[in-house]
C-alpha cells in the first residue's frame, strides 16, 4: 500500500508561502521500500532513503535476506553515502557501508578529499585473497552509492540516463554504465503497486582492478547487465526507479519492485552519517595491508 496520506502530510508544509512567518519546516526525504525475486522465490527486502536537492544528495540503504535465502545465506547491509553536486556529477564527502554475510561481518569507511578516496575503516582486510586496486586507479572514482545519486538526480532533473562512471568501494574497481533504452508499459503484478509507463535505462557494470586472486579469466572479463525503470510512482512525485533487474552470482537474474512509499523528515542541520563513526580510525590505508 502506499501511504499516500502520510506522504501528502509531509509534504504540505513546502506549498505554504515565505511570506509567512514561521520558520521553515525540515526538509523532507523519500523511503522507498523494494522486494527482490528471483526463480520465483522472495530473496531479498531493502530500504532506501533519498534526499536529492540542487546542491546535494543522501542516500541511504538497508537490505536483508528473507524467506528460505534469507535462511540459507542469512545476511544484511547497512550503506550510506552523501555529497555535493559538481558541474552536473557527483563530488561524494564520505560513503559507509557494515553488516554482515552468514555470520561475517564487513565495515567500509571511506572520506574523500580533492576527490580522492580515503580508506579510513576496511574489515575484514582480504590482502590474502584480493588483489590490492593501485592508488593511482583510485583517483577521481566515487562510490556505489553516489553513482546511483547520480543517476537517480539526472532522471529526477529530465535528463538522459547516459552516463559511465568509475566507481570503488573500497576493494573492487568497477566501470557502470548506463544508456536509455525506450519507454515500456509495465502491467500490472502483485508484486508492485505500480503499473503504467516507464522510462528504461540499461546497465552494465565490469571489475577493473580489486579481483579474487582465484578469479579466472572468464570472470575478469565478465560483463554484469541490469536494468532499471523509472516512472512517477505518485503524481506530484519525480521519476523514481519502480522496478530494477540485474544478475546476481547466487540466484540468477533477480528482480526488484517498489512495494511503499513513505516520506520522512530530516534533521534541519542536514543529513550526517547514518552509521556509527569508527573509534580511532587508523591513518595507514588498510587495503596496503
Amino acid at each position: 500500500m502506499r501511504r499516500l496520506g502520510a506522504l501528502l502530510a509531509l509534504l504540505l508544509p513546502f506549498a505554504i508561502t515565505a511570506a509567512q512567518a514561521e520558520p521553515p519546516a525540515p526538509p523532507v526525504a523519500l523511503r522507498l521500500t523494494y522486494v527482490t525475486y528471483a526463480s520465483g522465490f522472495t530473496t531479498l527486502r531493502l530500504a532506501a532513503t533519498l534526499d536529492l536537492t540542487a546542491e546535494g544528495y543522501r542516500l541511504a540503504i538497508n537490505y536483508h535476506t528473507v524467506g528460505m535465502i534469507g535462511f540459507l545465506f542469512p545476511g544484511h547491509d547497512a550503506a550510506a553515502a552523501q555529497g555535493t553536486w559538481q558541474a552536473g556529477a557527483a563530488a561524494p564527502f564520505s560513503f559507509q557501508t557494515e553488516g554482515d554475510w552468514s555470520g561475517r561481518p564487513f565495515e567500509v569507511l571511506i572520506d574523500y578529499a580533492d576527490g580522492a578516496p580515503e580508506i579510513r575503516r576496511l574489515e575484514p582486510r582480504q590482502a590474502a585473497v584480493r588483489e590490492r586496486v593501485p592508488d593511482a586507479l583510485r583517483q577521481h572514482t566515487i562510490d556505489t552509492l553516489s553513482a546511483m545519486a547520480l543517476l537517480f538526480q539526472r532522471m529526477a532533473d529530465g535528463e538522459s540516463c547516459q552516463i559511465a562512471l568509475h566507481v570503488f568501494d573500497g576493494r573492487r574497481l568497477m566501470v557502470l554504465a548506463s544508456q536509455p533504452a525506450g519507454s515500456e508499459t509495465l502491467a500490472a503484478t502483485t508484486r508492485s503497486f505500480f503499473r503504467g509507463p516507464a522510462q528504461k535505462c540499461d546497465v552494465t557494470g565490469r571489475m577493473l582492478a580489486g579481483f579474487l586472486m582465484s578469479d579466472g579469466p572468464a570472470e575478469r572479463e565478465r560483463v554484469h547487465r541490469g536494468a532499471v525503470w523509472f516512472a512517477h510512482p505518485i503524481p506530484g512525485l519525480p521519476l523514481l526507479p519502480v522496478r530494477m533487474a540485474f544478475t546476481t552470482r547466487w540466484f540468477g537474474t533477480a528482480t526488484m519492485y517498489l512495494t511503499d512509499i513513505q516520506a520522512v523528515r530530516m534533521a534541519a542541520n542536514g543529513p550526517g552519517r547514518l552509521l556509527p563513526e569508527p573509534a580511532s580510525p587508523s591513518q595507514e590505508d588498510p587495503a596496503s595491508r
